[in-house]
């Protein structure tokens, strides 16, 4: 791979990319939030460099384990301004992991996006330049096994929450015989054929992989340990499906005040308090029955509080996999490895030849400078950040979908990416970096007080995304109710993209802006004169 040599002139200046020029900006990653947010900004008038470390669009829907799919209805997981096309919409209301990227990829080609990536491009370094105002990133295609490095006005992280696979440190894990990979790389059912597999885990796709592991029958075993059990969520109850049970106004309400209710609300919050437990409790009652939760495997935590790690929408026959023979379940945690399985805190053995890690993602930022992640203000609950997408302390930066969590991460970020183009378009002003660092604060407290202690809880709102959508449709003067003069469909109705496609612009990539852009672009006799601007 050709390197560079001592300074960053000696990187290769990137062929595709304007520099030096006003509103240039660079999105980094290119899944639904990247995409989403590419769109807006384009529309504004900003050209866009959007880079995509692996070689497909679509963030996790690229790739990802066996079996993998939505755990929410087709109709809750909509681009709001590119609804599913009748073509490609799935027969079956919960679609597979690969029909989601069909659809990733339309609404890319849709919107004229697909020139403006650039694939196998990984950011090494992203680093402000105040003298200039600007960011400069330096990026490897691994691909042209070339470095590039380039400059532009304004940065957008669209890394999502899940960019990094965790896999916890064991003590002997490098003498283990058998093979250890996480969840995100267990594509092929053949490397368990006939072994003993451990999955460690609990969460949506812990589930996902025993349930496709027991369906199959390759593995001779399946045991899953876990430190901390969750409570699903079946697809209906009584009748009910679950966009009307959770997707609404009402449900929210029988949470804890949002952080930016007032008084009026807070008071009756502790006069609801009995309704609001009954509520709870009766909802609980429903999902142990219906799944048949065991004392061994109830949740520490009550629902409520277990619906903030991201929930588990699981299907009925998910108690048929739990009872078949060959599968295990076990609470405990690994200790170390051994050459042929794994001893456990308390001692005991489990025999393994494949560990399967259903651990989570881990969030880096390692590509900013020492100074940068200073002001950024990271905690050990991770990064907090004024309508969890601006940093107050660092310029011309912005997260869209890396720093926030709800039920319906498509639509969130999708007003992300409009909120944001609102901002940089000055439809929207924003308050100045004191005031945006006490709403901080003001949200990092609340969060410390209503929900459990998780590495990415800065990111975490799940059934708060109303407020947090209404939050961002008053700042851009919308209205945030969108059901009409219908009180009850409001209180009850189940909220989707189809709500908010009318504040979004339906047609598709602007003429004018794509001509323009090509126009724009460098002659190759300019390259040398473009090198030299990068050295300076």
């Amino acid at each position: 791979m050709e390197r560079a040599a001592g300074t960053d002139a000696a990187l290769i200046p990137d062929p595709n990319v304007q520099h030096g020029k006003p509103r240039t900006c660079l999105v980094v990653g290119a899944g639904v939030a990247g995409l989403q947010a590419a769109r807006h900004l384009q529309r504004i008038g900003y050209q866009v460099l959007i880079l995509e470390a692996s070689k497909d669009i679509g963030g996790v829907w690229a790739s990802n384990y066996v079996g993998y799919g939505i755990q929410v209805p087709w109709r809750t997981y909509q681009f709001p301004d590119f609804l599913w096309p009748e073509e490609l919409r799935p027969l079956s209301d919960y679609p597979t992991g690969q029909q989601v990227q069909q659809y990733i990829r339309a609404y890319a080609e849709h919107f004229g996006l697909m020139r403006h990536i650039r694939l196998n491009s990984k950011v090494l370094r992203l680093r402000w330049h105040p003298g200039s105002c600007k960011w400069e990133a330096v990026y490897c295609d691994s691909a042209r096994e070339k470095f590039y490095k380039v400059r532009v006005d304004y940065a957008v992280i669209c890394t999502g929450m899940y960019s990094s696979p965790f896999i916890p440190r064991y003590t002997g894990a490098d003498a283990f015989a058998g093979k250890q990979l996480h969840a995100k790389d267990f594509v092929d059912m053949s490397i368990v054929r006939g072994r003993r597999v451990l999955i460690v885990g609990a969460g949506k796709t812990a589930l996902d992989c025993v349930c496709s592991l027991v369906a199959s029958r390759t593995a001779a075993s399946v045991t899953m340990l876990y430190r901390q059990a969750h409570w699903p969520m079946p697809r209906s109850i009584l009748g009910i499906g679950i966009r009307s049970l959770l997707f609404n106004r009402a449900t929210p309400a029988m949470l804890p005040p949002y952080y930016t209710a007032g008084r009026g609300s807070r008071a009756l919050d502790v006069v609801a308090q009995p309704l609001k437990r009954l509520f709870w409790k009766t909802m609980q009652g429903f999902v142990g029955c219906k799944f048949r939760i065991t004392k061994e495997m109830r949740p520490r935590v009550g629902l409520p509080a277990d619906l903030f790690y991201g929930g588990q929408v699981l299907e009925d026959s998910y108690t048929r996999f739990l009872s078949s023979d060959g599968f295990t379940s076990l609470r405990g945690e690994i200790n170390s490895f051994v050459r042929n399985g794994v001893i456990l805190q308390d001692g005991n053995f489990l025999p393994a030849d494949v560990v399967l890690f259903c651990t989570g993602y881990e969030k880096t930022y390692e590509y900013f400078d020492g100074d940068i992640r200073s002001r950024l203000g990271l905690q050990k609950d991770g990064l907090y950040l004024y309508r969890n997408c601006i940093p107050p302390g660092v310029p011309h930066l912005a997260f869209v979908g890396s720093e926030v969590s709800t039920y319906s991460n498509i639509l969130t970020h999708g007003l992300q990416a409009l909120w944001l183009s609102h901002v940089l378009s000055g439809r929207v002003t924003l308050p100045c970096p004191a005031e945006m660092a006490a709403d901080v604060r003001a949200q990092q407290h609340w969060r410390r007080q209503v929900m459990p202690a998780q590495r990415g809880r800065g990111a975490v709102l799940m059934l708060y995304g109303m407020q947090y959508h209404d939050q961002l449709l008053r700042d851009m003067g919308a209205q945030p109710r969108r059901k009409g003069v219908n009180l009850l469909a409001e209180c009850f109705g189940s909220y989707s993209a189809v709500d908010y496609s009318p504040l979004m612009p339906q047609d598709g990539p602007d003429a004018e802006l794509e001509a323009a852009w090509t126009a724009s672009q460098p002659s190759k006799s300019q390259w040398s004169h473009l090198a030299r601007m990068l050295a300076d």
